[in-house]
Protein backbone atom coordinates (compact mmCIF):
# COMPACT_ATOMS: atom_id res chain seq x y z
CA UNK A 1 0.00 0.00 0.00
CA UNK A 2 1.48 3.28 -1.16
CA UNK A 3 1.59 5.88 1.26
CA UNK A 4 0.70 9.46 0.02
CA UNK A 5 2.67 12.26 1.36
CA UNK A 6 1.83 15.68 0.88
CA UNK A 7 4.58 18.23 -0.85
CA UNK A 8 4.95 22.01 0.44
CA UNK A 9 2.86 23.78 -2.36
CA UNK A 10 -0.32 21.68 -0.94
CA UNK A 11 0.57 22.27 2.55
CA UNK A 12 1.50 26.13 2.39
CA UNK A 13 -1.87 26.36 0.11
CA UNK A 14 -3.57 24.42 3.21
CA UNK A 15 -2.45 26.87 5.38
CA UNK A 16 -3.68 29.57 3.56
CA UNK A 17 -7.24 27.97 3.79
CA UNK A 18 -7.38 27.38 7.41
CA UNK A 19 -6.40 30.98 7.85
CA UNK A 20 -9.93 31.75 5.63
CA UNK A 21 -11.52 29.69 8.10
CA UNK A 22 -9.60 31.54 11.31
CA UNK A 23 -7.99 28.27 12.50
CA UNK A 24 -4.34 29.76 12.89
CA UNK A 25 -2.85 27.27 15.11
CA UNK A 26 -3.55 24.66 11.95
CA UNK A 27 -2.30 27.04 9.53
CA UNK A 28 0.99 27.99 11.60
CA UNK A 29 1.82 24.16 11.87
CA UNK A 30 1.01 24.15 7.78
CA UNK A 31 3.11 26.88 7.10
CA UNK A 32 6.15 25.71 9.29
CA UNK A 33 5.65 22.37 7.31
CA UNK A 34 5.86 23.62 3.98
CA UNK A 35 9.29 25.57 5.05
CA UNK A 36 11.00 22.14 6.00
CA UNK A 37 10.04 21.05 3.01
CA UNK A 38 11.31 23.87 1.06
CA UNK A 39 8.21 25.62 -0.14
CA UNK A 40 8.43 29.61 0.86
CA UNK A 41 7.42 31.50 -1.90
CA UNK A 42 9.09 35.24 -1.00
CA UNK A 43 9.66 33.88 2.11
CA UNK A 44 5.92 34.15 2.59
CA UNK A 45 5.85 31.58 5.21
CA UNK A 46 7.36 33.32 8.31
CA UNK A 47 5.84 36.76 7.16
CA UNK A 48 1.80 34.78 7.79
CA UNK A 49 3.23 32.83 10.66
CA UNK A 50 4.73 36.33 12.53
CA UNK A 51 0.99 38.08 11.85
CA UNK A 52 -0.72 35.26 13.56
CA UNK A 53 1.56 35.55 16.72
CA UNK A 54 1.19 39.66 16.52
CA UNK A 55 -2.56 38.56 16.29
CA UNK A 56 -2.58 36.38 19.84
CA UNK A 57 -0.49 38.72 21.73
CA UNK A 58 -1.02 42.72 20.14
CA UNK A 59 0.98 43.98 23.22
CA UNK A 60 4.25 41.92 22.62
CA UNK A 61 7.00 44.27 21.15
CA UNK A 62 9.13 41.20 20.64
CA UNK A 63 6.34 39.90 17.79
CA UNK A 64 6.04 43.37 15.46
CA UNK A 65 9.63 43.21 15.54
CA UNK A 66 9.62 39.78 14.46
CA UNK A 67 7.09 40.35 11.71
CA UNK A 68 9.14 43.33 10.67
CA UNK A 69 12.14 41.59 10.26
CA UNK A 70 10.23 38.71 8.14
CA UNK A 71 8.71 41.73 6.00
CA UNK A 72 11.81 43.22 4.93
CA UNK A 73 13.18 39.94 3.67
CA UNK A 74 10.19 39.45 1.63
CA UNK A 75 10.09 40.86 -1.89
CA UNK A 76 5.99 40.27 -2.52
CA UNK A 77 4.82 44.22 -2.28
CA UNK A 78 0.75 42.65 -1.71
CA UNK A 79 -0.39 39.69 0.21
CA UNK A 80 -3.45 38.03 1.37
CA UNK A 81 -4.33 37.47 5.15
CA UNK A 82 -7.73 35.90 4.92
CA UNK A 83 -10.06 38.36 3.27
CA UNK A 84 -8.14 41.37 3.58
CA UNK A 85 -5.33 41.93 1.31
CA UNK A 86 -2.44 44.94 1.83
CA UNK A 87 0.70 46.27 0.79
CA UNK A 88 3.25 44.89 2.85
CA UNK A 89 5.20 47.99 2.95
CA UNK A 90 1.98 49.60 4.86
CA UNK A 91 2.09 46.48 7.38
CA UNK A 92 5.63 47.40 8.01
CA UNK A 93 4.76 51.05 8.53
CA UNK A 94 1.92 49.99 11.44
CA UNK A 95 4.34 47.55 13.02
CA UNK A 96 7.13 50.41 13.36
CA UNK A 97 4.02 52.81 15.01
CA UNK A 98 2.85 49.85 16.94
CA UNK A 99 6.06 49.26 18.59
CA UNK A 100 6.63 52.86 19.25
CA UNK A 101 2.85 53.16 20.73
CA UNK A 102 3.66 50.01 22.97
CA UNK A 103 6.83 51.56 24.61
CA UNK A 104 5.59 54.44 25.12
CA UNK A 105 2.50 53.03 26.86
CA UNK A 106 4.48 51.40 28.82
CA UNK A 107 6.65 54.54 30.37
CA UNK A 108 5.53 55.20 34.10
CA UNK A 109 2.64 57.21 34.97
CA UNK A 110 4.95 59.00 37.02
CA UNK A 111 7.56 60.66 34.30
CA UNK A 112 4.20 61.65 33.23
CA UNK A 113 5.36 64.53 31.00
CA UNK A 114 7.73 62.29 29.15
CA UNK A 115 5.03 59.99 28.43
CA UNK A 116 2.11 62.20 27.64
CA UNK A 117 4.07 64.28 25.15
CA UNK A 118 5.45 60.54 23.81
CA UNK A 119 2.11 59.77 22.98
CA UNK A 120 1.46 62.56 21.08
CA UNK A 121 4.34 62.34 19.00
CA UNK A 122 3.57 58.99 18.32
CA UNK A 123 0.23 60.26 17.45
CA UNK A 124 1.54 62.50 14.99
CA UNK A 125 3.29 59.71 13.05
CA UNK A 126 -0.31 57.87 12.89
CA UNK A 127 -1.45 60.63 11.25
CA UNK A 128 1.16 61.62 9.02
CA UNK A 129 2.35 58.09 8.08
CA UNK A 130 -1.01 56.45 7.82
CA UNK A 131 -3.83 59.26 8.18
CA UNK A 132 -7.11 57.46 6.75
CA UNK A 133 -5.92 54.25 5.65
CA UNK A 134 -7.23 51.53 7.57
CA UNK A 135 -5.11 49.59 10.08
CA UNK A 136 -4.87 46.22 9.08
CA UNK A 137 -3.97 44.20 11.76
CA UNK A 138 -7.31 45.47 13.97
CA UNK A 139 -9.27 44.33 10.42
CA UNK A 140 -7.68 41.12 10.03
CA UNK A 141 -7.94 39.96 14.15
CA UNK A 142 -10.97 42.48 15.20
CA UNK A 143 -12.93 43.08 12.19
CA UNK A 144 -12.53 46.59 12.65
CA UNK A 145 -12.77 48.39 9.47
CA UNK A 146 -13.15 51.74 11.36
CA UNK A 147 -9.76 51.70 12.99
CA UNK A 148 -8.02 53.86 11.01
CA UNK A 149 -4.28 56.16 11.50
CA UNK A 150 -6.24 59.42 12.35
CA UNK A 151 -8.58 57.22 14.78
CA UNK A 152 -5.57 55.96 16.38
CA UNK A 153 -3.73 59.42 16.76
CA UNK A 154 -7.22 60.98 18.46
CA UNK A 155 -7.31 58.01 20.92
CA UNK A 156 -3.50 58.31 22.17
CA UNK A 157 -3.84 62.24 22.00
CA UNK A 158 -6.90 61.69 24.38
CA UNK A 159 -5.04 59.46 26.29
CA UNK A 160 -2.11 61.76 26.67
CA UNK A 161 -3.99 64.77 27.35
CA UNK A 162 -5.38 62.69 30.39
CA UNK A 163 -2.24 61.47 31.93
CA UNK A 164 -0.54 65.10 31.42
CA UNK A 165 -3.83 66.53 33.26
CA UNK A 166 -3.97 63.88 36.40
CA UNK A 167 0.35 64.70 36.40
CA UNK A 168 0.04 67.92 36.49
CA UNK A 169 -2.75 68.12 39.04
CA UNK A 170 -0.22 67.87 41.97
CA UNK A 171 1.84 71.06 40.99
CA UNK A 172 -0.27 73.06 38.67
CA UNK A 173 -4.21 72.49 39.03
CA UNK A 174 -5.01 75.28 36.54
CA UNK A 175 -2.92 73.73 33.72
CA UNK A 176 -4.14 70.16 34.51
CA UNK A 177 -7.81 71.36 33.87
CA UNK A 178 -6.63 72.56 30.51
CA UNK A 179 -4.96 69.29 29.60
CA UNK A 180 -8.59 67.27 31.00
CA UNK A 181 -10.45 69.64 28.46
CA UNK A 182 -8.30 68.80 25.84
CA UNK A 183 -8.41 65.12 26.17
CA UNK A 184 -12.93 66.03 26.71
CA UNK A 185 -12.24 67.51 23.10
CA UNK A 186 -10.59 64.39 21.29
CA UNK A 187 -12.55 61.80 23.03
CA UNK A 188 -15.51 63.78 21.72
CA UNK A 189 -13.79 63.36 18.27
CA UNK A 190 -13.73 60.03 19.01
CA UNK A 191 -17.81 59.93 19.34
CA UNK A 192 -17.44 59.06 23.31
CA UNK A 193 -19.03 60.78 25.82
CA UNK A 194 -16.07 62.19 27.27
CA UNK A 195 -18.02 62.70 30.88
CA UNK A 196 -14.98 62.00 33.01
CA UNK A 197 -12.58 64.15 31.31
CA UNK A 198 -15.05 66.58 31.50
CA UNK A 199 -15.52 66.54 35.42
CA UNK A 200 -11.72 66.07 36.09
CA UNK A 201 -11.41 69.54 33.99
CA UNK A 202 -13.91 70.89 36.23
CA UNK A 203 -12.92 69.72 39.08
CA UNK A 204 -8.97 70.71 38.84
CA UNK A 205 -10.04 74.15 37.80
CA UNK A 206 -12.76 74.81 40.94
CA UNK A 207 -10.94 77.26 43.70
CA UNK A 208 -12.12 77.05 47.27
CA UNK A 209 -10.93 78.62 50.98
CA UNK A 210 -10.07 76.30 53.44
CA UNK A 211 -12.40 76.75 56.26
CA UNK A 212 -10.31 76.12 58.43
CA UNK A 213 -6.69 77.70 57.81
CA UNK A 214 -8.64 80.04 55.87
CA UNK A 215 -5.87 79.18 52.94
CA UNK A 216 -6.86 79.33 48.96
CA UNK A 217 -6.46 75.81 47.70
CA UNK A 218 -7.28 74.59 43.79
CA UNK A 219 -8.05 71.22 42.90
CA UNK A 220 -11.46 70.00 44.04
CA UNK A 221 -10.87 66.13 45.04
CA UNK A 222 -7.04 66.57 45.18
CA UNK A 223 -5.92 69.51 47.15
CA UNK A 224 -9.49 70.79 48.82
CA UNK A 225 -12.39 68.42 50.19
CA UNK A 226 -15.90 69.12 50.95
CA UNK A 227 -16.65 68.34 54.41
CA UNK A 228 -20.52 67.70 55.45
CA UNK A 229 -21.48 70.12 58.06
CA UNK A 230 -24.01 72.10 59.45
CA UNK A 231 -24.10 75.58 57.89
CA UNK A 232 -26.28 78.13 59.74
CA UNK A 233 -27.75 81.37 58.20
CA UNK A 234 -25.53 83.61 60.48
CA UNK A 235 -22.19 81.68 58.89
CA UNK A 236 -23.47 81.56 55.15
CA UNK A 237 -23.79 85.69 55.36
CA UNK A 238 -20.16 86.04 56.27
CA UNK A 239 -19.09 84.31 52.97
CA UNK A 240 -21.69 86.31 51.52
CA UNK A 241 -18.78 88.77 50.28
CA UNK A 242 -15.87 86.51 49.40
CA UNK A 243 -14.95 86.43 45.95
CA UNK A 244 -13.49 82.20 46.91
CA UNK A 245 -15.84 80.82 48.73
CA UNK A 246 -15.12 78.37 52.10
CA UNK A 247 -18.61 76.60 51.74
CA UNK A 248 -20.28 74.92 48.66
CA UNK A 249 -23.43 76.40 47.06
CA UNK A 250 -25.32 74.25 48.62
CA UNK A 251 -24.52 75.54 52.13
CA UNK A 252 -24.38 71.55 53.19
CA UNK A 253 -20.38 71.77 53.25
CA UNK A 254 -17.63 73.47 54.10
CA UNK A 255 -14.17 73.10 52.42
CA UNK A 256 -10.73 71.58 53.77
CA UNK A 257 -7.54 71.99 51.95
CA UNK A 258 -5.71 69.11 52.12
CA UNK A 259 -3.50 69.02 54.82
CA UNK A 260 -6.12 70.44 57.30
CA UNK A 261 -8.19 67.00 55.84
CA UNK A 262 -5.53 64.64 56.68
CA UNK A 263 -4.25 65.78 59.71
CA UNK A 264 -7.84 65.59 60.97
CA UNK A 265 -8.45 62.52 59.43
CA UNK A 266 -5.06 60.99 61.01
CA UNK A 267 -5.80 62.42 64.19
CA UNK A 268 -9.15 60.90 63.97
CA UNK A 269 -7.40 57.57 63.33
CA UNK A 270 -4.83 58.03 66.45
CA UNK A 271 -7.92 58.39 68.47
CA UNK A 272 -10.05 55.69 67.13
CA UNK A 273 -7.46 53.12 67.38
CA UNK A 274 -6.78 54.18 71.02
CA UNK A 275 -10.63 53.58 71.67
CA UNK A 276 -10.39 50.24 70.01
CA UNK A 277 -7.22 48.90 71.76
CA UNK A 278 -8.99 50.18 74.78
CA UNK A 279 -12.13 48.19 74.19
CA UNK A 280 -9.79 44.85 72.91
CA UNK A 281 -8.26 45.19 76.24
CA UNK A 282 -11.48 44.94 78.14
CA UNK A 283 -13.03 42.39 76.27
CA UNK A 284 -9.77 40.05 76.73
CA UNK A 285 -9.99 40.89 80.19
CA UNK A 286 -13.56 39.62 80.40
CA UNK A 287 -12.66 36.47 78.39
CA UNK A 288 -10.23 35.75 80.67
CA UNK A 289 -12.72 36.42 83.65
CA UNK A 290 -15.30 34.18 82.43
CA UNK A 291 -12.85 32.04 81.52
CA UNK A 292 -11.53 31.61 85.34
CA UNK A 293 -15.70 31.23 86.42
CA UNK A 294 -15.95 28.16 84.03
CA UNK A 295 -12.85 26.68 85.59
CA UNK A 296 -14.11 27.33 88.96
CA UNK A 297 -17.37 26.53 88.20
CA UNK A 298 -16.50 22.60 86.93
CA UNK A 299 -13.75 22.25 89.76
CA UNK A 300 -17.01 22.97 92.37
CA UNK A 301 -18.79 20.18 90.09
CA UNK A 302 -16.40 17.81 90.24
CA UNK A 303 -16.02 17.71 93.87
CA UNK A 304 -19.42 17.22 94.24
CA UNK A 305 -19.77 14.16 92.33
CA UNK A 306 -16.91 12.71 94.53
Amino acid sequence: MALFFKGGEQLYQEALDAIGRKDYDAALKKFQDAKEKGYDPDGLCMVYVSIIYVGKNRNNVRGYHHLLENLHHTNAGTIKFGLTSFETSDLATECELAIMEIEASNMSKDDYVNKGNRLIEVAGQYMSRIGEKNLKLDEIFKGNTIATGNREALILQAEAYSILGKGYVRTDPKMAAEYMQMAYNFRKQLGDSGDEEMQLSQNFARSATCWICGRPANGQGIHFMAMRADIEPVFQKMTDNDVVKPISDDSRSVYVCMPCYTAISNRSDEVSRVYYERALADMRAMEARLQAEISSLRFSMSMNRR
